[in-house]
């Protein structure tokens, strides 16, 4: 069976193309180099080849996200995964939780229903996968993701033919999450401190919001391709899923404040480091002959 029967979403890393070599030689480094880091700081080698693994994914998944943030600006997805090493570093010591990488996943899984960066619109698998997934984390840890998990196939069916089959799964995982969460208090945050701190969390998160403004203002004149039909991508897509992916990292930050924000660090980092990349290159002067 091949892949793009079960899945339209999955973008394989190609190792001919330069910088998928180097995001995979980097990705190593920090898996090895953390790993002899925690066992040399006590930590058995099986805990610490687990800790680094996700230490790993998360540096990872931060150039991911920026690659579906900003698809033009290639090299400014290792300045947004380069952004979460001094907090990977903080998390090592103890004085950090480690990102919510299931949140992150569907984050970047929501992003890819929207942009269509491979050109295929999300199978039926992807669908069920991406609602079962935005359910779980939805009723465990925050409404906002069971939310993004509907919003990104409902926008992907308004700026597309709509597939009946899809929007009627993600109205019934709507009407379950719905029904799950009215048996459930959800805290609005995980401590009073965290409610005293989110106040400053979420001025952090709008800060990092005005950097990425540059970002989606760009996102008008894209010049990339999808992946497999090698289609310009679409200007509205890539400026709906940036602005869904913003949308949930703020939510989570106003609803848990720090906890929200480190939680989703990789998402922070992507939109920091494709809207700090972008500034800098508005602001070069330009070449003299």
């Amino acid at each position: 069976m091949e892949l793009r029967q079960v899945s339209g979403l999955a973008r394989p890393i190609d190792l001919d193309h330069p910088t998928n070599r180097w995001i995979g030689a980097l990705t190593l480094v920090i898996l090895i180099s953390g790993t002899l880091i925690a066992a040399l700081a006590g930590q058995g080698w099986l805990a610490a080849i687990g800790w680094s693994a996700l230490a790993a994914l998360a540096f990872f998944l931060a150039w991911a996200l920026a690659r579906e943030l900003d698809p033009d600006a290639e090299l400014a997805a290792f300045v947004a995964a380069g952004f979460t090493l001094p907090a990977l570093a903080a998390a090592g010591l103890g004085w950090l939780p480690l990102p919510d990488l299931a949140a992150l996943f569907l984050i970047l899984l929501a992003l890819r229903v929207v942009n269509r960066t491979t050109g295929l619109a999300a199978t039926l698998p992807d669908t069920v996968g991406v609602l079962g997934l935005g359910l779980w984390l939805g009723y465990e840890a925050n409404p906002i993701y069971l939310a993004l998990a509907v919003a990104a196939l409902l926008i992907d069916g308004l700026l597309g033919r709509p597939d009946i089959r899809r929007l009627l799964l993600a109205g019934g995982a709507a009407l379950v999450g719905v029904l799950l969460l009215s048996f459930t208090d959800a805290p609005l945050s995980d401590s009073l401190l965290a409610r005293a701190l989110a106040p400053v969390a979420l001025l952090a998160g709008l800060l990092i919001a005005a950097l990425f403004a540059t970002v989606i203002r760009a996102a008008g004149q894209i010049q990339s391709h999808t992946d497999d039909t090698d289609e310009p991508l679409s200007s509205r897509r890539v400026r709906a899923g940036q602005g869904l992916a913003l949308l949930t990292g703020l939510g989570l930050t106003l609803w848990h404040g720090y906890a929200g924000l480190f939680g989703l660090l990789p998402l922070w980092a992507a939109m920091a480091g494709t809207g700090a990349s972008r500034l800098v290159a508005k602001r070069k002067p330009p070449a003299t002959e």
